[in-house]
């Protein structure tokens, strides 16, 4: 029996190959697509659930609420979990960690980029499963010098040498001594480490205070007991509150559950790439995915159902030599079967060879392989049963209720099938001018963020760090010495344009309490000539006496509006300073978020960054004089590490979501109208071929091929107007959600929509006019020699 059906099922494939290769192209693109979006959705889904106690583990989260309403989330203290950690019977171990808000620094000889620079307590390896591939995990970062690297910066520094016991100069924190090595982290983990250093590391500008209850600048991670009780560490944690004089803060104290940080609403409050995941993403691609999916089977039951027309006669004798309805079904379901396996085949052929690509492309490692995986066989096997179930059934039904004595009398057999067919068209068109606005939306929002003005100076200006070789240098001598090289043009300090982070501050408007994140940069007199920002009062650092500079504040728009200070000039900020002058607002942040108020000092002791602007087309030139001047004056043996300030701002990633979901809609919006027209590209090949009696006779009374065009696709084009119709207006809709969650954001959607019908008119217009074109090469008298 089963060697009947693949028989039966290989004929069927073989008998109309144009039509089996679209079904089978399509199917594979749609359940390539399926796969792919279902191997990320999980990736995502399974975020810090391979520690072994991600039950066990909990996040400290503390939410305030502004004046107005607006709630925010801020660090709970250090204070607190080193109280817990000793009279709670619930918690087993806690750690906390803090992660350092720069992004470039200096090992050893080495620039290193990365954003995975944290502070951590020997607590990490008792809480959480990351392991060493060297050391000793019970002891690793128990001393104040102690330092664990990853296994990836280990082989870039020290060339796959176990580097256990060495010492590295890391810019900002002195001589450490590598402990550890880390084996690698699984991706989807919201704590991924390039750089842990010990929280005790007295150069470290992130340890909190041990007498501060309510602020801190790390996470709290604690792991409870096996049969843990969250209200009775909600108990601990308000004595502990009330005990030091702060119990109005307890209500907004929770504790999250760790594998449930990274998509968490609340953590999403912190305003940071830690906790990147977003739940309205996973939904938006488990839809995309499926519809694609729909897209592909839809297409197969269509010209399944317009091909079984012509087999209507093969049908009618079955009938009449005793074949049941049962039998019939059973047959297109086989056939269905044949072509949806090899169409699965190829779309798991096409994953495993794509998927280092896309990776590359959206930043994961997602992960597919049969072989060593047979677990992973569940989901192409179900995908399997369902696309055949959904692509059979209606085509198996259409085709086994074909009138027997219609056929036989060599009518034209009648379905009920035309509004059917119509609508599934409808549903392709909608489905691909719907993810085609989309994909141009989300493209040109992605663009906008990245590229729009960042109201500072970034061009031609490099940026050193003024701790070189485990020293740091005098800062007006390295000044003075780099303003002594022609190409360069002004040499500053500043922590511009990305500022340190800083706890919420309480302050008083109009006899009104508010909590409000009030940033402090630092800065050079002469910041400015290198940064240029647009001054609306006021005036720079260098137009401030010597005597007042040190109280000096210059503050952003944005702080003068939320401090209401009105006049702002000579105002006193809650930092105590006076204000001399107002900037416009400028990004020191993600666009995704609203700017912050922020003020900019002058203060020497915190110029720990270097800038300098430099004269265009002489980079190299300028590089090779500086690291000439530094060996002269500092004695330095190597070359200092110098980074380009545009190569920095960019390097924080802070749109890598939008980049992502940009590819990420490219790619399937790419494949949904491949799919969709060649379903298009099939069932213009069917029409042509079925009434090609019919064009032969128009021919002959003198049609002409605009004519035949017109005969062929005009309820294409009624079915592509009604399509769009529906989709145009509803993807604007949820186009205009979307962006909504922007407060910077493009304007003019009516562009992307212009766009997506014109795009789609014109493959349908190269497609359906080609069909056309070769419908009128043919000659009438070959098509009518037997009428």
């Amino acid at each position: 029996m089963l060697k009947h059906f693949l028989k039966t099922g290989y004929r069927g494939f073989k008998r109309q190959k144009l039509y089996s290769l679209v079904n089978l192209l399509g199917l594979a693109i749609g359940m390539f697509c399926f796969l792919i979006t279902a191997l990320y959705v999980k990736d995502e889904l399974t975020f810090d659930r391979w520690h072994e106690n991600a039950d066990n583990i909990f996040m400290s989260s503390l939410e305030m609420q502004r004046e107005d309403g607006e709630k925010f989330n801020v660090r709970p203290s250090y204070a607190l979990l080193k109280a817990l950690k000793e009279e709670s019977s619930e918690v087993v171990s806690a750690v906390n960690i803090s992660r350092n808000n720069w992004k470039y620094y200096q090992l050893g000889d080495e620039w290193v980029q990365t954003n995975q620079f944290y502070y951590s307590s020997p607590e990490l390896f008792e809480v959480f499963d990351f392991s060493l591939k060297y050391g000793n995990e019970t002891t690793a970062l128990s001393e104040p010098t102690d330092v664990v690297i990853s296994s990836e910066l280990a082989e870039s520094l020290f060339s796959g040498e176990n580097p256990l016991d060495k010492m590295i100069s890391i810019q900002g924190q002195g001589e450490l001594k590598v402990v550890g090595v880390l084996n690698p982290i699984p991706t989807n983990s919201h704590l991924r480490f390039d750089i842990v250093a010990s929280t005790n590391n007295p150069d470290s500008r992130y340890k909190d205070s041990e007498g501060e209850w309510v602020y801190g600048t790390g996470y709290n991670y604690f792991l409870l007991k096996e049969d843990f009780n969250l209200d009775n560490l909600f108990d601990d944690t308000k004595k502990l509150l009330a005990r030091n004089g702060v119990e109005d803060i307890a209500a907004g104290y929770d504790y999250l559950k760790f594998s449930d940080l990274y998509l968490s609403q609340q953590t999403q409050r912190y305003n940071n790439d830690m906790f990147g995941g977003q739940v309205k993403y996973i939904y938006i691609f488990s839809l995309i995915g499926t519809l694609i999916l729909l897209v592909a089977c839809f297409n197969y039951i269509n010209l399944t159902t317009s091909a079984s027309i012509s087999r209507s006669k093969e049908m009618g004798i079955r009938k009449v030599i005793g074949a049941s309805r049962a039998s019939l079904v059973s047959n297109k379901m086989v056939e269905t079967l044949f072509v949806s396996f090899w169409s699965l085949v190829l779309a798991v052929i096409a994953v495993e060879m794509t998927l280092p690509y896309i990776n590359s492309l959206i930043g994961k490692s997602l992960s597919f392989n049969l072989l060593q995986s047979p677990s992973q066989l569940v989901l192409p096997v179900l995908l399997l049963i369902v696309v055949m179930l959904i692509s059979g059934i209606y085509p198996a039904f259409v085709l086994s209720s074909i009138n027997l004595s219609t056929v036989l009398r060599g009518a034209q057999p009648k379905t009920k099938a035309g509004l059917f067919k119509k609508s599934l068209i409808v549903f392709q068109f909608i489905i691909c001018s719907g993810l085609l606005i989309a994909a141009l939306a989300i493209r040109s929002q992605a663009d906008f963020l990245i590229n729009m003005d960042k109201g500072y100076n970034e061009e031609h200006i490099m940026s050193m760090s003024v701790r070189q070789e485990g020293q740091r240098l005098e800062y007006e001598v390295l000044k003075n010495k780099l303003e002594s090289i022609p190409q360069i043009e002004v040499v500053t300090s500043a922590t511009l344009p990305i500022f340190p982070p800083a706890p919420p501050l309480e302050i008083k408007v109009d006899g009104r309490d508010f909590a409000i994140t009030f940033l402090t940069g630092y800065a050079d007199k002469n910041f400015n000539e290198v940064f240029q920002l647009e001054f609306v009062e006021g005036v720079d650092f260098t137009q401030v006496p010597e005597s007042e500079l040190g109280n000096a504040a210059i503050i952003n728009e944005t702080a003068k509006k939320k401090l209401a200070l009105n006049p702002a000039l000579g105002a006193e900020l809650p930092n105590g300073r006076k204000v001399v002058g107002v900037v416009s607002d400028f990004f020191f942040d993600s666009a995704k978020s609203e700017i912050q108020p922020a003020s900019i000092v002058y203060s020497p002791r915190n110029f720990w960054e270097v800038q300098f602007s430099y004269r265009a087309g002489n980079k190299a030139d300028v590089i090779a004089q500086v690291e000439m001047a530094m060996k002269q004056e500092f004695g330095l043996k190597s070359a200092p590490s110098m980074t380009e300030l545009k190569t920095i701002t960019q390097g924080f990633n802070f749109y890598d979501t939008e980049t992502t979901l940009k590819t990420i809609f490219n790619i399937l919006t790419g494949m949904v109208i491949l799919v969709a027209f060649l379903g298009l590209f099939a069932m213009a090949t069917f029409e042509s071929n079925a009434r090609e009696k019919e064009l032969g006779i128009r021919k002959v009374l003198g049609a002409n091929y605009f004519h035949i065009l017109e005969t062929l696709n005009k309820h294409f084009v009624g079915l592509m107007i009604v399509a769009f119709i529906v989709s145009v207006p509803t993807t604007f809709y949820l186009v205009e959600k979307w962006l909504q969650a922007f407060p910077y954001r493009i304007e003019g959607l009516e562009s992307f929509g212009l766009s997506s019908v014109a795009i789609i008119v014109l493959i349908a217009i190269v497609i359906l006019g080609a069909h056309s074109y070769l419908s009128t090469r043919k000659n009438p008298t070959e098509v009518l020699r037997n009428e």
